[in-house]
């Protein structure tokens, strides 16, 4: 074997195949960079915003001014499309959470921390007593859910797929009916 077709076999070898190498199938998903603390950033940054350890906000970039601080975001995504989505729509957020803290003019004003709950659209300002509060009514709602869950299991066992052919014969159907009755309105 000469080195042209050596080199060719072994570029062919390397070119993507689109699939994902068995192999690298089990591997965990890489998370995404965390947002660098204010600990991480170090005394001179904390003194210099007046922050807290914990906060994850930049208060020299587009965060803002001290004053208030939030700790790192907790996401749960939602493990399907919205009803009206598309199956290729990203992943959407069902609940955001992190803590939040308001200290600007503490002295004046106080401290005033909360978890800030953000649920499809719906925002909260939980308290630690709220925050228990909402742990207990998910958790009494996830057991409700597995009881759902297991219905649905049942229920959907006569389930089966669309016959294309008979949706585009439907819909055209409907289209034709629509436009004779826009006709029919249009020569009144």
């Amino acid at each position: 074997m000469n080195a042209a077709t050596s080199n060719a076999n072994i570029a062919s070898a390397l070119a993507p195949t689109g699939k994902t190498h068995p192999l690298l199938t089990d591997l965990p998903a890489v998370p995404a960079p965390s947002p660098i603390t204010a600990a991480q950033r170090g005394g001179d940054w904390i003194a210099l915003y007046d922050c807290v350890g914990w906060c994850t906000l930049d208060h020299a970039g587009t965060d803002g001014q001290p004053g208030w601080h939030q700790g790192p975001l907790l996401t749960a995504l939602a493990p399907a499309p919205n009803v009206n989505g598309l199956p290729t729509d990203e992943p959407r957020s069902l609940f955001e959470a992190r803590v939040t803290q308001t200290r600007e003019e503490a002295a004046v004003w106080g401290i005033d921390s909360k978890i800030w709950l953000d649920c499809g659209g719906e925002s909260m300002e939980l308290t630690v007593a709220a925050t228990d509060e909402f742990i207990a009514s998910t958790e009494a709602f996830l057991l409700k859910l597995r009881g759902l869950r297991d219905h649905l299991a049942v229920v959907s066992r006569d389930d089966f797929p669309a016959d294309e052919a008979k949706k585009a014969a439907y819909m055209a159907a409907q289209d034709t009916r629509i436009k004779a009755i826009d006709a029919a309105r249009a020569g009144e």
